[in-house]
């Protein structure tokens, strides 16, 4: 139950951010996952019990807390309830077939006679849901439209610009806009100041990111390569925002959530009013596939174990899978300074990879300066998977193994990548 756990944290921490009213059933989800850090399992299940009775809470919600339950009763030895917790979770559509199969909190139902059933059940709901042909594949830009009609709003009105955004942005909001502001954005303030203190980049940006919607035949040309590539990939509905560079792409329940604003560069669009790291990741709309593709590896691949190796492989098999699905290098700023210094990089990071800190590899934009980029974890991860891709005589074995590797040093040692880069 941890990865499902730490998702649910995160996600409550988003919604508890200060300019955003958490619901009522924010809040009761934000106490269970608290008393459920105190394992004190009955007041846990007794906290998720007051989650799928109350009527605000989303359906996401119940599913989760039902399945929640379903754990904890099966940490208690409860087999029944534990059984019939789990029946009403998957009914109510938390349909993750592989995680139910691989949870150890639900250990003891795997002797049940009902426990087949059950998991058959949720992989034929899962079979339903998901997306199999890369054309159906969504690509929803309803709230790139939406942002341009509040954003002339609020240029005409910047005194109320906040509550411009909100009534005629953030109140109509997609699903996956409702996403990305609760786990990237979190307050209207926040946003407004963005967004207002770039006036030239963004009165450039308008005809790129309206343009986003013609790359759809591009975007699944690429899943369809991806597909053949990876037959078991899953796939996910697009949700295009504008976020006020606080991400250029994550992944939520309801798809993959990029920002359009970071992909918009183009002929004549004026960046002077970004930051030097800004600048140097503005990528052109004509990036949008491999971008994609990266996002939905990540929806693909296997957990992280924390440490920053994991970290830096979960990153760079994005990076190196999209470049193979797409031919374009994503990331290629990180890659003639990283050649440059290969050895002494991968020194430095052998210092650091098996600890939990990732500060000078990953998400590091403070450390950017016109000689060395920052984000280098992503670099060093692109090279370990393509030494392990390299080296593999089955490509598309290898290629299964890479989207789903759990053991991050294992992986490493596999690969041949620090025994390689020494002979050089």
């Amino acid at each position: 139950m941890k990865p499902l756990l730490l998702l649910l944290l995160l996600l409550s921490a988003a919604l508890a951010a200060p300019a955003q009213t958490p619901t009522r059933a924010d809040s009761l989800i934000n106490r269970a996952q608290d008393i459920s850090k105190r394992k004190d399992y009955p007041a846990a299940i007794a906290a998720y019990q007051q989650v799928v009775r109350e009527p605000s809470a989303k359906p996401r919600y119940k599913a989760v807390s039902y399945y929640n339950i379903a754990c904890y009763n099966g940490l208690l030895h409860d087999a029944p309830n534990a059984l019939s917790y789990l029946r009403k979770a998957i009914d109510a559509g938390y349909v993750d077939a592989g995680h139910i199969a691989r949870d150890s909190d639900l250990d003891l139902l795997h002797s049940h006679k009902q426990w087949p059933k059950l998991l058959a059940r949720a992989r034929q709901q899962e079979d339903q849901q998901r997306i199999k042909r890369p054309e159906d594949v969504q690509l929803v830009t309803t709230d790139i439209d939406r942002f341009w009609s509040a954003y002339a709003a609020a240029s005409r009105d910047t005194a109320h610009a906040k509550a411009v955004f909100r009534r005629d942005y953030f109140d109509k909001a997609s699903a996956g806009l409702q996403d990305y502001y609760s786990l990237k954005i979190g307050s209207d303030a926040f946003f407004t100041k963005r967004i207002l203190q770039r006036p030239r980049y963004y009165q450039f940006i308008q005809a790129t990111t309206r343009a986003i919607a013609s790359e759809k035949p591009r975007i699944v040309a690429a899943f369809r390569c991806f597909q053949e590539l990876y037959p078991a990939v899953q796939f996910q509905n697009i949700y295009f925002v504008v976020g006020g560079w606080v991400s250029g792409g994550t992944v939520s329940d309801a798809g993959l959530l990029i920002g359009a604003d970071q992909v918009a560069n183009g002929p004549g669009v004026n960046t002077t009013e970004l930051s030097l790291v800004q600048r140097n990741r503005c990528a052109p709309v004509s990036e949008m596939p491999s971008l994609i593709v990266h996002e939905l590896v990540h929806r693909n691949q296997g957990p992280q174990d924390g440490t920053l190796l994991s970290y830096a492989l979960n990153e760079g098999m994005a990076d190196f899978v999209a470049e193979l699905v797409t031919g374009h290098v994503t990331n290629a700023r990180l890659h003639p300074y990283g050649n440059a210094h290969e050895k002494e990089l991968w020194a430095a990071f052998q210092q650091e990879m098996l600890g939990t800190n990732a500060d000078n590899w990953m998400a590091n934009g403070k450390q950017e300066t016109p000689d060395k980029p920052c984000d280098l974890g992503y670099y060093v991860g692109y090279r370990i998977v393509q030494a392990y891709y390299a080296k593999a005589a089955d490509k598309r074995q290898a290629l299964a193994h890479i989207l789903t590797l759990h053991d991050a040093k294992a992986f490493l040692a596999e690969s041949g990548y620090a025994e390689a880069l020494a002979r050089r």
